[in-house]
């Protein structure tokens, strides 16, 4: 049988229970229909932040977006500040902290306080949740959509696509929301993986596997630097890792070389690093060459740099050259890697791509092709770095709709 309802929103993520919680708030006398295509809502809210939610940043800028939306996230920060979106989170109830990096989470340190919490502020009379119900098709119709499911069929004044992204498909993720609304007229720039490894070629690579450590690295295609990051880096079986690995692969674009350089001693300059690796040669003359980085780095970064220096471990500390301590103390900050691809959306927090920023009204959020029609979170093409920017704008975009109604 059809259903009618004033309002539709396509995905119960992060984005779509954050307009629901607001709009059933402030029009009480809309009926409005959730369709989630899992089991219950919010499963991929669940394993943001480790299972404990950055829900925001206090440091959130325009500085922190990239994608065809990032020239208008001015207007959604000027509609919706950190400082205004904890104000309705800690009206609906939740409690936050932040740390030293003004990363916000729930006081709980539980991603399900925040799920919580929002699908409490959705339990109204005039929400309706249809879950297990995969929207495959949308059409408007002279002046309501019509939404078929593979359970029903219903139709809507309005619909609010708040479908996420591909990533982390164990979760829910895929790109089922950009097929729609791509048949909906709109121009979807390709989704590809985003805040995730990066896979490497190197013949060292796999003996690194499991090390972390803390320092700078730096994106770099040919001689131009694209972006650089500072922090813990982690090594896998065949990639690059961390926070700060994770904002440079927003930049990767597909069939382009590219190269990682780490700085693992970035605060410390050349020729202080010939004094320290000389002091190294006298103190440990008597040991095999690896042993000259003995005290600075795990043993494996060293024979690492000591393979890549083409030096034989089989020489001695006090036999090395002057020549080959200058190689070393270049390559300790000079340690490159060439990119080899992304990794998959199996391991990505993120979607880069969505929906073309353009054809979005960002002080609503309502489609600038069709009527009536609002598009939220990761399906725009906008996509933030780690801290919290990412959940930020699913809230607050979803916010700005709610009002936008």
């Amino acid at each position: 049988m059809n259903k009618h309802f004033d309002v539709a929103v396509i995905g119960g993520g992060a984005g779509g229970l954050f307009f629901t919680a607001q709009a059933a708030n402030k029009h009480k006398n809309l009926k409005i229909a959730v369709i989630e295509k899992n089991q219950r809502v919010g499963k991929k809210l669940l394993v943001t932040g480790n299972g404990r939610c950055n829900l925001t940043n206090l440091y959130a800028n325009e500085s922190d977006y990239h994608g065809s939306f990032a020239p208008f996230i001015k207007n959604v920060l000027a509609s919706c500040s950190t400082q205004r979106l904890l104000e309705l989170f800690a009206d609906m109830g939740l409690i936050t902290r932040a740390d030293d990096f003004g990363r916000v989470y729930p006081k709980s340190n539980q991603a399900s306080s925040v799920l919580d919490v929002l699908r409490f502020n959705c339990d109204k009379d005039n929400v309706h949740f249809l879950c297990e119900n995969k929207a495959y098709k949308v059409v408007k119709e002279n002046n309501f959509f019509k939404i078929t499911t593979d359970k029903e069929s219903i139709t809507a004044d309005k619909v609010i696509f708040s479908s996420g992204g591909a990533a982390a498909p164990k979760a829910g993720g895929d790109k089922y929301g950009y097929e729609l609304l791509k048949s909906l007229g709109h121009t979807i720039i390709t989704p590809s993986p985003a805040l995730c490894p990066i896979n490497v070629k190197s013949e060292y690579i796999k003996s690194l596997k499991g090390i972390r450590v803390q320092g700078e690295i730096s994106l770099i295609s040919g001689n131009k630097t694209i972006s650089t990051e500072t922090g813990e880096i982690q090594f896998t079986e065949n990639a690059l890792s961390g926070i700060c690995v994770f904002n440079l692969s927003q930049y990767v674009e597909k069939d382009k070389d590219y190269t990682l350089r780490i700085k693992l001693m970035p605060e410390t300059e050349f020729s202080e690093i010939i004094d320290i690796l000389s002091n190294n040669q006298r103190v440990f003359g008597k040991l095999d060459a690896e042993n000259i980085m003995t005290g600075i780095f795990h043993k494996r970064i060293a024979q690492a740099l000591i393979k890549s220096a083409r030096i034989s471990f089989d020489k001695k500390v006090k036999d090395l050259t002057e020549r080959e301590i200058k190689t070393l103390a270049k390559l300790i900050n000079n340690f490159d890697f060439n990119i080899s691809g992304l990794a998959d959306f199996n391991n990505a927090q993120l979607t880069k791509g969505g929906v073309k920023g353009d054809e979005i009204n960002p002080d609503t959020m309502e489609s600038k092709k069709i009527k009536g029609l609002y598009i939220i979170g990761e399906a725009i093409d906008c996509n933030g770095d780690c801290g919290g920017y990412n959940l930020h704008f699913a809230f607050a975009t979803g916010y700005i709709a709610a009002i936008g109604l």
